[in-house]
């Protein structure tokens, strides 16, 4: 019995060192868990450095204590929302924040990092780093993982052709989710990008990279797509948001989290702000900048935001340039038209209408419906 007992033991040692051997982040994994909606979180975080004083928003009288509409204040409550802020004009004219919680709680961003990534991608090629959407990583990145052929148009429409994981849509999050992907094979390539990082799993991509690639959701898109950024500018892209886009929004510093000490941020996920620098962001985006210092030439701003993406293709909640476009149509409601939107896992939502200069921002746990919370929106400050 006591030998079959230290056999046991030595069997288990051995599947436990080949295990960590294989995926050494397991530790971590079982330590950071799902990274969490309010900060504190845990793990490694990279910091966006941003102004010394924060945009003014125009806080209007009313901000704290115009009431949410029943079904709008119904709905944040039965999805466990967090935080839900109005901006139009450049003035905050709702605030409203779950008990416990204030102006000064930082919320996850989720996928939402990505359509600023998206964001980075357009000023690099309003400054001439990049040339066209239509280059390739073999051009731009040296090519030894099989991706030579993919565009960086591809991997903004998320349609690269990438195999990167497997299963339905290969990628945890079948076309069309608007969450994250999450696949929960903690030993998949997801998890090896998400702990250790594009340079532990970027010797296994390849890609089936054709005209009119099938949409999939992927991650990796967006780290590749972060990879170019920082090789083009050789810069951080915790610095490189700083300086193009956090500190010209005076929002205040923020949190990227990194798979580890200093490596690269994770370019997909996790941004840690408060709810008005979300505003404040968003307010820059659709002003396009300043009158003196644009954010990118108007052409590509309205190519990045969708404001040209035809209705029908909004109809089927459109994704392009790694931001979402949709249309309010719903008769009888008096805000209709167009908008584009930044949205991560859990609904985290940055609402953006530039032809009625508003923006909406919205954090919770679980996803409340997208077209009802911006007519509640509309609807609560118009009264």
């Amino acid at each position: 019995m006591r030998k079959l007992l230290i056999a046991l033991v030595l069997v288990l040692a051995g599947a436990v060192t080949a295990t960590l051997a294989y995926a050494p982040y397991l530790p971590q994994l079982v330590a950071e868990g799902v990274p969490p909606l309010v900060w504190p979180a845990p793990g490694h975080f990279a910091t966006i450095d941003g102004a010394d004083l924060p945009r003014d928003l125009h806080i209007v009288e009313a901000t704290t204590s115009r009431p949410l509409l029943p079904d709008l204040e119904t709905a944040f409550t039965d999805t466990r929302g967090k935080a839900f802020l109005i901006a139009r004009a450049g003035r905050l004219e709702l605030e409203h924040y779950a008990p416990g919680l204030d102006a000064e709680s930082r919320f996850n961003s989720f996928s939402m990092a990505k359509s600023l990534v998206g964001a980075l991608t357009y000023r690099a090629l309003a400054e001439g780093r990049l040339k066209h959407l239509d280059q390739t990583l073999g051009e731009l990145l040296p090519d030894d993982r099989g991706l030579a052929g993919v565009t960086l148009r591809a991997l903004l429409a998320m349609r690269s052709g990438i195999a990167f994981d497997h299963g339905e849509g290969k990628a945890g999050a079948v076309s069309g989710d608007k969450s994250v992907d999450t696949s929960a094979n903690p030993f998949g390539p997801l998890a090896r990008l998400h702990f250790l990082g594009l340079g532990a799993i970027e010797g296994d991509l390849v890609s089936e990279a054709k005209p009119n690639a099938e949409f999939s959701y992927q991650n990796v898109n967006t780290a590749l797509l972060g990879e170019v950024l920082e090789t083009v500018y050789q810069q951080r892209l915790e610095q490189l948001i700083s300086e193009k886009l956090w500190r010209p929004a005076a929002a205040a510093d923020a949190s990227w989290r990194q798979p580890a000490v200093g490596a690269p941020v994770s370019a997909y996920c996790c941004i840690y702000a408060t709810a008005r620098d979300w505003i404040r962001i968003g307010q820059y985006l659709i002003e396009n900048g300043t009158a003196e210092a644009p954010f990118l030439p108007a052409p590509l701003w309205r190519e990045f935001l969708g404001l040209d993406v035809p209705y029908a293709d909004r109809l089927d909640d459109n994704y392009g340039q790694h931001v979402r476009q949709n249309v309010l149509d719903r008769a009888g409601q008096a805000l209709q038209g167009p908008f584009s939107y930044f949205m991560g896992q859990g609904g985290q939502v940055l609402y953006l209408l530039p032809e009625q200069q508003l923006v909406v921002y919205r954090a919770g746990e679980t996803v409340q419906l997208l077209h009802s919370t911006l007519y509640g929106a509309w609807n609560s400050i118009s009264r």
